[in-house]
């Protein structure tokens, strides 16, 4: 994905620069492959950035493309351009199905009005979107037919598990793309479905934000160096969390609602195309932390709704109320202070970092699984595994596996290295957290970072998505953590091991349900076997005290072998 689409951009680019109104025929490309077309403008402005993006601007450039034959014939939609430095526009547009589809831009400079083309589209196979999951196109919340509202989907319908990594700082000008590539490499390979991304006018510090200091001008070689990670990214098959801007006291009058109002719609006319995930602004309390009221976040993620052509899901990233920035609004998750607001498609939570946080997960997720109407719930911020052993890969499972099987639909995970980006071309000192600053160590492979990705392997290979948080079918065990479809499906996490009981009396004798423990700590299946209903099931972990001292957290996985009534 990432070669083809590199490829087109550079096809059309000279097309556009070098024929009339009408484009010839280019090669037929996939569904969600990024396609771009370069404009050359006539217009002269001081700042194009300023001048087309304002709250009373008109757009200077869009382009119309309509599905005249195959699966997409009848479909409509209209792509805004960006400018993209000098007199240089482009448009990017992802074709969401496939066919023929005729465009022409539209825009109030004669020079780049009514450009005609076709773009030819075809469907990915299944393996090919098996290879790379973001060939099913953008990520969307599940509407049905099972659990609507609960986990999300790629625009196929097919299951998307949420399983990220914290990427904050990766912006920083300092970090090399084979830096990125090693990182987004390991991750996919670990079974990681999200990179979390600061796209920040205003990151941390001068050398990762993206708009100079008067916040008016973007720095387009460094925003396009992030654009490139984004691409490899989503040839990996990563979607991109996209997070323009970053929590700042009296933010209000620094940067000012208009430029936190204009970046956020440059970012949608440059993204739109990408696998790529809104947030609307990240470690605030949605309450005036910044200075701003709720009503301006209100406002801004309508905004970004109807500026938006592919109306991707849009969240909000809370600072927890245990940090100073939301002590005057305890919101553990947004599900406490706007989730019935339109435009939020779904609930996060930062749960903070220190071991009596950790332990609130599965009460802070089950509160936000409880609001009405259901929408799908993920903590994107957890205890990070700043140094190894601490906190402990146990510690980082238990709130990984608590969240998910207390409802959430996935979790992220942070922590080593990366979510400071301390490299070796970038070096940041230790502050007030806990690092590691040697290099010698690949905090990528740190063991809670490997178990978050091996919980998202584990967990495919079932129907998680079909099943609900049950924790009264746990007995006799202190663990109250399961997911079921009963009569059908299991999965039981057991944070200190032991044994646990299932009662199974109210199906029949002669029902065989197979069971599988596996080991979290090595991620190894262990014991397996079969019982039958008609009684309370008791099943033994493989490992236990006496016979093995030090405990273990294990998963264990029952599942009926025939259809039950």
């Amino acid at each position: 994905m990432f070669k083809s689409a590199r490829r087109l951009a550079l096809l059309m680019t000279s097309l556009c620069l070098f024929h009339g109104n009408s484009f010839p025929q280019v090669p037929e490309i996939k569904t969600w492959e990024v396609s771009e077309i370069t404009l050359v403008s006539s217009v002269n402005a001081d700042n194009p950035y300023v001048a087309f993006l304002g709250k009373d601007a008109t757009p200077l450039l869009k382009m119309k493309a309509r599905g005249i034959s195959g699966p997409c014939l009848g479909e409509e939609i209209t792509v805004p351009g960006f400018w993209d430095g000098g007199n240089t526009w482009k448009i990017r547009f992802a074709p969401p199905l496939p066919g023929t589809w005729k465009y022409e831009t539209v825009s109030g400079d004669r020079k780049m009005n009514g450009k005609k083309g076709e773009i030819k589209v075809g469907e990915w196979t299944e393996d090919e979107k098996k290879q790379n999951p973001s060939r099913r196109g953008f990520i969307k919340v599940s509407s049905g037919p099972q659990r609507p509202g609960r986990y999300f989907t790629y625009s196929d319908g097919t299951p998307f598990l949420w399983i990220a990594d914290t990427w904050w700082d990766w912006t920083n000008s300092r970090i090399r793309f084979e830096s990125f590539k090693m990182l987004a490499d390991t991750r996919a390979e670990q079974g990681y479905s999200i990179g979390q991304l600061f796209f920040a006018g205003n990151g941390w510090g001068r050398e990762s934000s993206l708009l100079d200091p008067s916040y008016t001008i973007p720095k387009l070689d460094q925003i396009r160096k992030v654009e490139k990670m984004i691409e490899y990214a989503n040839s990996k098959g990563l979607t991109v969390w996209i997070h323009p801007w970053w929590s700042r006291e009296n933010i209000v009058k620094s940067i000012g609602e208009e430029n936190m109002i204009r970046w956020w719609r440059y970012i949608i006319h440059r993204l739109q195309a990408y696998n790529v995930i809104w947030v609307l602004g990240g470690e605030y309390n949605m309450n005036n932390y910044g200075g701003f009221p709720l009503s301006f976040w209100n406002d801004l993620g309508n905004i970004v709704k109807s500026v938006d052509p592919y109306k991707r899901i849009l969240g909000a990233h809370p600072t927890p109320p245990m940090w100073s920035g939301g002590a005057d609004a305890p919101q553990w998750s947004t599900a406490e202070a706007i989730h019935n607001q339109k435009w939020l498609d779904y609930n996060q939570s930062q749960t903070g970092h220190a071991r009596w946080c950790n332990e609130l997960t599965p009460w802070i997720i089950g509160n936000a699984y409880r609001q009405v109407p259901s929408k799908p719930v993920v903590v994107t911020e957890p205890w990070y595994e700043f140094i190894e052993g601490n906190p402990t890969a146990m510690d980082i499972r238990f709130g990984s596996w608590s969240a998910v099987m207390s409802g959430a639909a996935g979790h992220s995970y942070g922590g080593g290295h990366v979510w400071r980006v301390h490299l070796p071309e970038r070096p940041t000192g230790i502050g007030s957290w806990p690092m590691d600053t040697s290099l010698a160590t690949n905090t990528m492979l740190y063991p809670g970072a490997v178990s978050v990705g091996f919980m998202g392997k584990y967990l495919r290979k079932t129907g998680w998505w079909k099943l609900e948080p049950h924790p009264e079918l746990v007995l006799e065990n202190p663990s109250p953590y399961c997911l079921a479809d009963p009569g059908k499906e299991y999965i039981i996490y057991l944070r200190y091991g032991g044994s646990v009981k299932l009662d199974l009396r109210k199906y029949p004798a002669d029902a065989v349900f197979s069971y599988r423990w596996t080991d979290l700590v090595d991620g190894k299946d262990s014991k397996s076997g079969t019982v039958r209903g008609g009684v309370i099931a008791e099943f033994n972990c493989p490992e236990d005290y006496p016979g093995t001292i030090n405990f273990k957290d294990w998963v264990i996985y029952i599942q009926a072998s025939s259809s039950l009534p």
